[in-house]
């Protein structure tokens, strides 16, 4: 049942701006339209910059923060206040000034970790002071996978933590059954830490065997440049395009093109969006066990996994399914299965509803 407005309890949902790139942008933005609406007022209070931002801007709005956050806060006057820090020193400090207010007028606030690991973080073995600071005084936790909640037990309670995981709205991705055109798709950063470059170096192998695959390209990053001049120089110009950065209607239309989806990422993840959108589409994944990737997709059931930075064997676990429609088709099924299972933004909604009415009352 939907409750009135004046029913609602209200939440202060804090995070980047709505119109940039990347998970944790994308995240408010999904929580912020999603099923939750319906029971919750939600609210959004922006930090950090906007992409045009000059310097003199981002010092401006970075001063000006907690006292924008204040005045926030008396507006609102919400129920729970849910921070979204990225995972560096910048955002967790600015959340930790924030997260001050909130305990000193007695807001619940709840933390919310994205893709992180504390150890990227820790020096000697010991947490820097502005993390012990947010682990002390947040009300509560919100991690995306058991991977992530381990080593949080070490400094918080059991009972302060709980794993929600990313969620996608799979009624927006089209079901393809026949698929055959050998299109490889690969869609996040353009950056080296997920695998780029071990992308383009198993590219020669599978062209070698199957020479009408083609590999797609989606996003935008660092290595974007570097990479599309490798491409040129070893002769793969034909082979391989880059699309730029996707919106939500053009994801959904890029997904449904392919055959099979990249993710040979170096370094932790938590729940990527783009696995999760490409598993809502019905493809087939070649993944590496990174972060919490292991606890969404298993080894011949979802995907086939590969040892990340090893470009041979990400060759031929391509080459593989390409061969194998039967196993590809079996892969598609299940990742789709499970998305609606697990990950749909209906049900992860409803675990935050549970999270949100527990928190506030």
């Amino acid at each position: 049942m939907i409750k009135n407005s004046t029913d609602k309890k209200k939440n202060l949902v804090v995070g980047p701006s709505l119109s940039l790139r990347g998970g944790v942008a994308h995240h408010v933005r999904t929580l912020l339209n999603s099923p939750l609406k319906e029971n919750f007022e939600l609210f959004h209070f922006r930090v950090g910059s906007e992409y045009q931002d000059n310097r003199l801007k981002i010092m401006i709005r970075s001063i000006s923060t907690p006292f924008r956050f204040l005045i926030k806060l008396w507006q609102v006057k919400p129920n729970i206040v849910h921070f979204n820090p990225s995972f560096d020193r910048k955002s967790l400090l600015r959340e930790l000034t924030m997260l001050s207010i909130c305990k000193l007028l007695r807001f619940t606030s709840l933390v919310q970790f994205h893709g992180c690991s504390l150890s990227s973080l820790m020096k000697n073995n010991r947490l820097p002071y502005y993390l012990q600071f947010i682990l002390k005084w947040a009300t509560h936790f919100i991690v995306l996978t058991e991977t992530q909640k381990q080593p949080l037990l070490t400094f918080v309670p059991e009972n302060k933590i709980t794993v929600i995981p990313n969620m996608v709205d799979t009624s927006l991705f089209i079901k393809q059954s026949k698929r055959s055109n050998h299109i490889i798709l690969f869609m996040s950063r353009i950056d080296i830490v997920k695998g780029v470059y071990d992308i383009i170096q198993a590219i020669p192998e599978v062209i070698s065997q199957l020479p009408e695959t083609r590999f797609l390209f989606a996003g935008e990053g660092p290595d974007k440049v570097k990479l599309q001049l490798l491409s040129c120089t070893n002769g793969l110009a034909k082979q391989v395009k880059f699309l730029g950065y996707l919106d939500d209607e053009q994801k959904v239309n890029f997904l449904a093109q392919g055959d099979l989806f990249l993710f040979p990422s170096h370094h932790y993840e938590g729940i990527p969006y783009a696995l999760l959108e490409a598993m809502a589409a019905g493809l087939p994944v070649i993944a590496t066990p990174v972060g919490g990737v292991p606890e969404i997709i298993k080894d011949g059931e979802h995907c086939k996994m590969v040892p990340p930075e090893q470009p041979e064997k990400l060759a031929e676990s391509i080459i593989k399914l390409l061969k194998n429609k039967r196993l590809r088709a079996s892969m598609a099924k299940n990742n789709r299965a499970t998305v609606e299972i697990k990950y749909d933004c209906k049900i992860v909604c409803q675990q935050f509803q549970q999270l949100y009415e527990k928190s506030s009352s």
